[in-house]
């Protein structure tokens, strides 16, 4: 539950920092392509500071999320690495010499078939 929660937190505010960097008025950038002007309307004449403010503390709650996200899956011992069967050298080199039934060998005939509608023998021209 508490996973969930942060994890949408985490997602909403990494498009909403996307969003206020691209609005930031640059040297020139993208954000004159996507309308770098309209901050400035946006939030007045001291956008440059707003904008910064912004950024940054969009930017800590992103990263306070990264952290909480680590620990909540830690704490969960949902590990990916955990879920892996042990495998010993021998039983992988086993693995990778014998595929074992049901896998062909790259030396086995492969059957060919005709295409449909292709006829077996050519046919003789009069």
């Amino acid at each position: 539950m508490l996973f969930g929660l942060v994890l949408i937190v985490h997602v909403l505010m990494a498009f909403v920092l996307i969003g206020i960097v691209l609005i930031q008025g640059g040297r020139g950038g993208l954000s004159d392509a996507l309308g770098g002007s309209m901050a400035q309307s946006l939030f007045g004449g001291g956008a440059a500071t707003v904008l910064t403010r912004l950024t940054a503390s969009c930017a800590g709650l992103f990263m306070v999320t990264c952290l909480s996200l680590a620990y909540l899956s830690m704490a969960r011992g949902r590990s990916v690495i955990e879920q892996v069967p042990a495998v010993s050298p021998e039983a992988l080199m086993n693995l990778l010499t014998d595929p074992g039934e049901g896998v062909p060998s790259p030396a086995a005939e492969v059957p060919t078939a005709a295409a449909p509608g292709a006829e077996s023998e050519p046919p003789v021209s009069p």
